[in-house]
């Protein structure tokens, strides 16, 4: 018998989310510790954590028509290391920034997989959960969906100014595709219809996590790992331009 659509936030999403910031707020007492930055630096770090993880926590809270369950819970641990890797960002991009020749430390680059490496394993353990558990919403994978981006948006940042910033500015379209494609609905509300399963999308969608992480541990060549990266690039292109295409031809009713 399907659940009623709750009224008000569950107390369980309330409560996740008071200790999702309190990790987080613990997170960032060890990273300004650790990294000795300035505290310009480290003020950034804060911000983006918290717009991270706010955006994550108020997404839940604020979902009246779908019960909130153990697959979000999930999904809510995942943002925390998302919201820790973007804090870090800045620690690593600020020197590259100043300098380019130099790059990001190694140290910062290790920190920075340790983070990302187990929110990106996580993403195969919520659907899972959701499955088992019967909960599976369309809300919760909207919601997993948008982890996903961020986790992106923020490896791609990371591994452009370990490749080499400003030439390396192409690798941001692997973090930025997924929002480029949202702006574009504004534009073309037709792509807003539903695209049938794809094991192709999910396959380039895994893959582009797995060479990001890859490309930005230290003892991977450079070339290797530009190569690699390129490569998921061009599979995220094809992707989604098969997606745009299908969706175009659906809207003028082609078959």
């Amino acid at each position: 018998m399907p659940l009623a659509p709750p009224t008000a936030p569950p107390p369980s999403a309330r409560r996740d989310g008071v200790l999702a910031f309190a990790a987080l707020g613990s997170g960032l007492v060890v990273l300004g510790a650790a990294t000795g930055t300035t505290p310009a630096v480290l003020a950034l770090s804060v911000l983006l954590g918290l717009a991270v993880l706010g955006a994550v926590v108020r997404s839940t809270v604020r979902r009246r028509t779908e019960p909130y369950g153990p697959a979000d819970r999930v999904t809510v641990a995942r943002s925390v290391l998302v919201a820790l890797c973007a804090a870090l960002l800045p620690a690593g991009l600020v020197p590259v920034l100043a300098t380019p020749a130099d790059g990001p430390a190694g140290a910062w680059c290790w920190a920075v997989v340790a983070l990302a490496l187990p929110a990106w394993v996580l993403d195969g353990i919520d659907g899972r959960v959701a499955r088992r558990t019967g909960t599976a919403t369309r809300a919760g994978a909207r919601f997993d969906q948008e982890v996903d981006a961020a986790l992106l948006l923020v490896l791609s940042l990371a591994v452009a100014a370990r490749l080499g910033l400003p030439g390396s500015w192409w690798v941001l379209l692997i973090g930025a595709l997924r929002y480029l494609f949202l702006l574009g609905l504004r534009v073309r509300p037709a792509w807003r219809r539903p695209l049938p399963f794809s094991s192709f999308r999910r396959v380039v969608a895994g893959i582009q996590g797995g060479v990001l992480l890859g490309a930005l541990v230290p003892l991977i060549p450079l070339p290797l790992a530009v190569t690699a990266t390129a490569a998921a690039l061009a599979l995220l292109l094809v992707s989604f331009g098969r997606d745009v295409l299908r969706l175009e031809r659906s809207a003028r009713g082609l078959s």
